[in-house]
C-alpha cells in the first residue's frame, strides 16, 4: 500500500440524450451534453492539479472505458469501469478497490458546477493528518459531491434513498454512529436543472453553450 491518497472521479461519456437528461428537457439534449462535457473537462483539469498523486476515472459503462483511455494522459490517470448496481454499490466497489493500494481515497462526481482546487487539497490534508477520519462535501440539493475516508464503510451506502434531500445528513449521522470524525468541506452545486446554470456563470459562457 502506498502512503499517498487516491482520487476517484465518476464520469459518463458525453453523448446527447444520455447525460444531463433533466437539463436537456429544458435546454435541449445537445446543449445539455455540451454543458456536461465542459463540466467534465473542468473536473479532470482540477483533479489533475490537486495534491492527489493517484487518479482514477471510473466510467459509468464498461464500453466507455476505451473512450476515456483515448482522451486521458495514461501517466496521470487510470481508467476503469464502474461495477453494476446502484450508486451506493458502485461507490463501495470503487473506494474498496482503491484502498487496496492507497492509504486514503476521495471520490467525486463530474457534474459539480463550482468546486475548487482548494476543496480537494483541503480534503487531502484532512485525511493525511488523521488515522481514522473522513471528509464530506455536501451539495445544495441535500446530497454530497465528495466523500473521502481512510477505510471503507459499506454501511454508509446501504438502503439509502439517493434522490432524497437528506442524503448528506443521513451519511453524517451514520459516520457519527460508527465513531468516525468527519471534516466538512464547502457546499457546492450539482448541475441538474436549467436553474443550476447560474452556478457556472463564472467560467462557462452560458449563452454560447445552452442556446
Amino acid at each position: 500500500m502506498t502512503a499517498s491518497g487516491a482520487l476517484i472521479v465518476f464520469a459518463r461519456q458525453p453523448i446527447a440524450g444520455m447525460v444531463k437528461t433533466r437539463l436537456g428537457a429544458s435546454i435541449g439534449a445537445e446543449a445539455a451534453m455540451n454543458v456536461y462535457a465542459r463540466l467534465l473537462d473542468r473536473t479532470i483539469d482540477i483533479a489533475t492539479q490537486s495534491r492527489f498523486p493517484n487518479r482514477y476515472l471510473y466510467a459509468s459503462q464498461p464500453q466507455c472505458v476505451e473512450y476515456f483511455r483515448g482522451r486521458l494522459d495514461a501517466e496521470q490517470w487510470q481508467v476503469r469501469g464502474q461495477c453494476s448496481g446502484d450508486i451506493g454499490q458502485r461507490m463501495v466497489d470503487a473506494i474498496g478497490r482503491a484502498l487496496v493500494d492507497h492509504s486514503f481515497v476521495a471520490l467525486i462526481g463530474s457534474d459539480i458546477a463550482d468546486f475548487l482546487l482548494e476543496d480537494l487539497n483541503e480534503s487531502y490534508a484532512a485525511l493525511e493528518s488523521t488515522d481514522n477520519g473522513a471528509v464530506l462535501g455536501p451539495s445544495a440539493d441535500g446530497g454530497y459531491w465528495l466523500i473521502a475516508a481512510r477505510q471503507i464503510y459499506p454501511e454508509l451506502f446501504r438502503e439509502m434513498h439517493w434522490s432524497a434531500e437528506d442524503v448528506a445528513r443521513t451519511t453524517l449521522d451514520r459516520f457519527n454512529h460508527i465513531g468516525v470524525k468527519v471534516v466538512i468541506v464547502a457546499e457546492r452545486h450539482d448541475v441538474d436543472e436549467a436553474s443550476d446554470l447560474q452556478f457556472i456563470s463564472g467560467w462557462l459562457d452560458q449563452e454560447g453553450e445552452t442556446t
